[in-house]
């Protein structure tokens, strides 16, 4: 408080002699925390608590209306030392309160002085903070409590132990169908956040996390508290956050039931994605296949990554906060790091730790400071995701809400040093040294740190000549005599199929060709030379038909068409189905005979283009495997095009890149298979098309229509300065055009 002997601050002195009274309906809990009492002020009507301890508390209490703050002051200070409160103390509180709206006064043009004064030094914070509610827009949608009574008292059983066990039985069984196919789970992850399934993965994610904030709500009720007040936040106007005010658990005496609010939305969310697990291990790959598939990350990964991460004020942090009894635990961390901040950065020798020596200091320390990195890592991330998602639009809105941060942090941290750093121990040399000293290293990291750029785009891999062993006639499979990764020589057996009906029809034929050769005989010999010819012409196209029912009937033996290693999953349980016509039961591999059609996007087409002039080798990297191969860059389509190069790099294929239905009806491709199913679609973003020849042994190891990632690097590395501007210059340009083109 010896700033403001120092520098008087007139509104302190407005608050010293006015006569607070606190505002009626306001409610008092007692809680006791690892050992400690504390009390929470409850504001029913903003849904607000406050957290006090005993010293603020006691002369909370005391502001009737009747005595001013200084007559309080020196009332306490006359009393018992231990709950008094020091007048600067009083102050803050009162001022608090004061800027909460939880105290009135008889006088209200005093009153009013007062207020004007507390918050006349606030506008431009409030006006840099309504700018700053871009990155975080609150959109309330009305109160649900009347809902959430209904839901409690008929779907409260949820919330039960008998539900629990139901819950932990449902959730090992999507655990165990997940890692039962680890590598067709994992494969669907590449192209989940691609921009063509952004919009559905956004539906899906704002009706899950209304799902999430139902449970909150649910068990909340369920415990007694209320929920005045539901809505959706939009972070950076990209991701869609519901969310209930269950602050009313905050009063619960029950830490556990406090917990219990606090991680009902998680377990929830898990439920959800166990039975969207169970059910796309059940279905085919496809359109269903993959909405599942993004039920099950939403519903898990990224549901424990943000909402269970204790480093983000979100449910994670409170279970936490309640596990360790440390109320505030948010609060206190950043005061701890901001603290640092001062102490060591700015060199403030005498910055007042902001702890007591009975609290948890290390932890809250630790956590403080995990706390604040992980905050600027998500608020980089956003900047990024928006300046992506919405290309040049993204960019002005990151660059936009960027600066607004930077001017409150300015704006904040000078109002500090004018009040502060005097107190504090700081010079004013010393902080522009200090200042300019840091803001030259991390020019200098700009321009020094170098990284080479990369660029990467999805590829799916070829046969070049045929190795794919395709049905002609289709069949009964009854043997196999090779298995997958098997080395084989060409026209070696490697399974029987069996088809009764086109053998006994090849049989009744051959029975026919010997009746018409012994007529044809017969008719010579009688000298029906007439006939004889007749029987003739009827024999030969007899046999011409056998002729191919022999060669029909013979693919039904499948033979290798060339020496290498089967290429076959699960080959073993096809045994004894029914095979139809053209399906591909196996390939085989050869070393070198394998090449990767990539699919570039325009802005990495002249990387790629470098490394092809270069004769630098790309590197793949399969989707599902940890080991890479390399290949050497051949052809490039000069023109980009909307044309799939292959099925399997479409999302309806399990691939990455967005598309959409054909409008006019396409012309069956002569290959079948994967072209003719990719050419029903064409991309919803032009692309430009590059071969390359797979190099090194082990190759043969890929198999055909295996899809991953290419990455083509740079021959020289830029530095961090020179990338970013590249960026910049790049979406600038792209914004120019998109305005030009309209």
């Amino acid at each position: 408080m010896s700033s403001s002997r120092e520098s008087p601050d007139f509104a302190v002195r407005e608050i010293e002699v006015t006569a607070p009274r606190l505002r009626d309906g306001l409610r008092w809990t007692f809680q006791q925390i690892a050992g400690e009492g504390s009390y929470l002020l409850e504001d029913p009507l903003g849904g607000r608590f406050y957290r006090l301890g005993r010293r603020e508390y006691e002369f909370a209490k005391r502001l009737d209306g009747r005595q001013t703050v200084s007559d309080l002051v020196a009332t306490s200070a006359r009393g018992d030392s231990g709950t008094s409160l020091e007048a600067g103390d009083a102050t803050s509180l009162v001022r608090m309160l004061i800027d909460a709206g939880l105290v009135t006064t008889a006088d209200s043009d005093h009153a009013e002085r007062v207020w004007d004064e507390v918050n006349s030094k606030q506008d431009s914070k409030r006006t840099l903070g309504k700018m700053g509610q871009i990155m975080f827009l609150k959109l309330p949608l009305g109160n649900p409590d009347r809902f959430f009574a209904a839901a409690a008292a008929r779907m409260g059983w949820l919330t039960g132990p008998l539900f629990g066990v139901v819950w932990l039985v449902v959730l090992i069984w999507g655990a165990v169908a997940i890692f039962g196919e680890k590598e067709r789970f994992s494969a669907q992850m590449s192209g989940l956040f691609d921009f063509g399934n952004l919009w559905i993965l956004g539906g899906l994610w704002l009706v899950l996390k209304v799902f999430h904030e139902c449970w909150h709500g649910l068990v909340c009720r369920r415990f007694g508290g209320v929920v005045p007040e539901a809505g959706v936040t939009l972070l950076l106007l990209t991701t869609p956050l519901g969310y209930v005010n269950a602050s009313s658990s905050t009063a619960f005496a029950s830490k556990w039931q406090r917990i219990a609010v606090s991680a009902a939305g998680i377990y929830g969310e898990l439920f959800v994605a166990a039975l969207a697990a169970i059910l796309w291990s059940k279905v085919e790959p496809g359109a269903l296949s993959g909405a599942l598939h993004q039920v099950v990350v939403l519903s898990s990964i990224t549901t424990l990554l943000f909402n269970a991460n204790p480093l983000m004020r979100f449910d994670g942090y409170y279970i936490l906060s309640d596990l360790l009894d440390i109320p505030n635990l948010f609060t206190k961390g950043q005061k701890v790091s901001q603290w640092i901040f001062r102490r060591w950065i700015l060199g403030m020798k005498k910055a007042k730790f902001p702890l007591a020596k009975t609290e948890r200091v290390r932890l809250i320390t630790v956590y403080g400071l995990a706390a604040s990195v992980w905050k600027v890592i998500v608020v980089v991330g956003l900047f990024i995701t928006a300046a992506f998602l919405f290309e040049g639009a993204g960019l002005i809105l990151a660059v936009f809400a960027g600066a607004v941060m930077v001017v409150q942090w300015i704006a904040g941290m000078a109002e500090y040093l004018k009040k502060s750093a005097t107190a504090e121990g700081l010079r004013p040399v010393r902080l522009v040294l200090r200042v300019a000293t840091i803001l030259g290293l991390l020019m200098a990291a700009l321009f020094l740190i170098k990284v080479t750029p990369t660029a990467k785009a999805p590829a799916v891999v070829q046969d070049v000549r045929g190795g794919a062993v395709r049905i002609d006639c289709p069949g009964l499979l009854t043997e196999l005599f090779v298995s997958d990764s098997e080395q084989v020589k060409e026209g070696e057996l490697l399974a029987r199929l069996e088809n009764i009906e086109e053998i006994s029809r090849l049989r009744q034929l051959e029975t026919e060709i010997e009746s018409s050769r012994l007529r044809r005989d017969q008719f010579l010999e009688d000298g029906e030379i007439a006939a004889s010819q007749a029987e003739s012409e009827n024999l030969a196209a007899l046999e011409g038909i056998a002729k191919d029912l022999r060669s029909y009937t013979a693919s039904l033996e499948l033979r290798a068409p060339r020496a290498g290693i089967v290429d076959g999953r699960h080959l073993e349980l096809l045994l004894g189905t029914w095979i139809e016509p053209g399906r591909l039961l196996l390939s085989v591999a050869a070393e070198d005979a394998k090449e990767l059609i990539i699919l570039a996007a325009a802005e990495d087409r002249e990387s790629f283009e470098e490394s092809r002039r270069a004769n630098r080798e790309v590197v793949f990297q399969p989707r599902g495997r940890l080991q890479t191969w390399t290949a050497a860059l051949r052809d490039t389509v000069p023109r980009a095009s909307l044309e799939p190069a292959h099925f399997a790099l479409i999302t309806p294929g399990d691939g990455p890149l967005p598309v959409k239905q054909r409008g006019d009806e396409p012309e069956a491709k002569a290959g079948g298979g994967n072209d003719s199913a990719a050419a029903r679609y064409e991309l919803t973003k032009p692309r430009f098309e590059i071969r390359a020849a797979l190099a090194g042994e082990g190759s043969a190891a890929l198999r055909d229509g295996e899809m991953g990632m290419v990455l083509a690097r740079a021959t020289e590395a830029d530095s961090l300065a020179e990338l970013g501007l590249r960026r910049l210059h790049r979406q600038f340009d792209r914004l120019v055009e998109q305005h030009m083109g309209r």
